[in-house]
């Protein structure tokens, strides 16, 4: 039985001009750079400090594929914006209506509307660029390398360059 697995974080800074692209739907390259861990799940052991790793990326933002993370050999990696085509906010709430209950039934119900946004909170999405940020996770069962299948799971951050300048001291 396989115990490892790879843990793998991605941090990548774009200009204005390749957010307004990748939001619009167009395709970007960056560079960025990845820290890959491995892990021993039987031992615990990692290959911890890693490495950062400096590689190319291809930003896609489609409807065709999307929340993913492709290993482009001996260059980077294709990154999929995920997309929110299939989620949908709950219904609006009818003012008028509430108004005529009780404070206990205008309570119950927002108290479920509540647990509904708990539960069912607003994927991100291409969209998150706009205020300069976007954090998604990718998971996959079956990765090869030569022979050997083995788990792993992708952090994508990627945040506005200004982002990065605002955080470098002088």
């Amino acid at each position: 039985m396989n115990n490892l697995a790879l843990f793998v974080t991605h941090h990548l800074f774009l200009t204005e001009e390749q957010i307004t692209e990748v939001v619009s739907g167009r395709t970007v390259e960056a560079v960025g750079h990845c820290v890959p861990v491995w892990v021993d799940a039987k031992t615990g052991k990692t290959t911890e400090p890693a490495s950062e790793v400096f590689c190319s990326y291809r930003i896609h933002n489609c409807r065709e594929k999307s929340c993913d993370v492709d290993v482009v050999p001996k260059s980077g990696y294709d990154i999929y914006i995920p997309n929110v085509s299939a989620w949908r906010p709950p219904e609006d709430l009818d003012f008028e209506k509430m108004a005529d209950m009780t404070s206990e039934e205008r309570q119950v119900i927002l108290k479920d509307r509540d647990k509904w946004w708990f539960n069912n909170p607003k994927p991100p999405n291409a969209e998150n660029l706009k205020s300069g940020y976007l954090r998604f996770e990718v998971k996959k069962t079956k990765q090869k390398a030569g022979r050997r299948e083995y788990p792993a799971q992708h952090i994508v951050e990627i945040a506005s360059l200004s982002r990065l300048e605002k955080s470098l001291t002088s």
